[in-house]
């Protein structure tokens, strides 16, 4: 969707939006999302001498595959966005810090909402999904998905800057 900015001169209210954006694309790039549902942004977009604002919700849902048991589950991926644009004519006057990027530049009379979406997405996405936080992984030995079943595998777990210390105890033991 694109907005217009010599629309949002004209309005004394804000512009309200409501539409679907197709990121299903996006799901070949990222290998821990296998399907993503259309994404349902709302928001407004306002002007005020020569600075617009868009302010939104997006959200979607989206099929991941957990880290730890790597059991299929479905997240709920909702962000809030606020951007802000600045006409050439103004741009000088705001954007005198080359680090500023919380202002952007426009470089026609549309605000193009579909890259600010996209970029919202990919910030969004969790890094290391998994399905719930008290998620038990698979067992390292037999790979018993752990929250489904137990097993009986022995675990020890030895912290590897000990493990020569650990060798030394079995001999210890071999001893008496």
């Amino acid at each position: 969707m694109k907005i217009k900015t010599w629309e949002l001169k004209k309005r004394k209210d804000p512009l309200k939006f409501h539409y679907t954006e197709d990121l299903s694309a996006l799901a070949k790039e990222f290998p821990q999302i296998k399907k993503i549902t259309p994404v349902n942004i709302n928001g407004t977009a306002t002007e005020l001498a020569g600075l617009y604002k868009v302010k939104g919700v997006m959200e979607t849902t989206l099929s991941m595959e957990c880290s730890k048991c790597l059991s299929d589950f479905d997240y709920l991926l909702k962000a809030e966005f606020e951007e802000l644009f600045v006409s050439e004519e103004v741009e000088t006057n705001f954007t005198d810090d080359e680090d500023d990027e919380t202002i952007h530049a426009l470089e026609n009379d549309e605000i193009d909402l579909a890259t600010i979406i996209e970029e919202q997405f990919i910030v969004n996405i969790p890094f290391i999904p998994v399905c719930n936080t008290d998620c038990k992984g698979l067992c390292v030995v037999c790979g018993t998905n752990l929250n489904e079943e137990t097993c009986d595998c022995k675990v020890e777990k030895i912290d590897p800057r000990l493990a020569d210390l650990q060798k030394w105890f079995d001999q210890m033991d071999r001893k008496e």
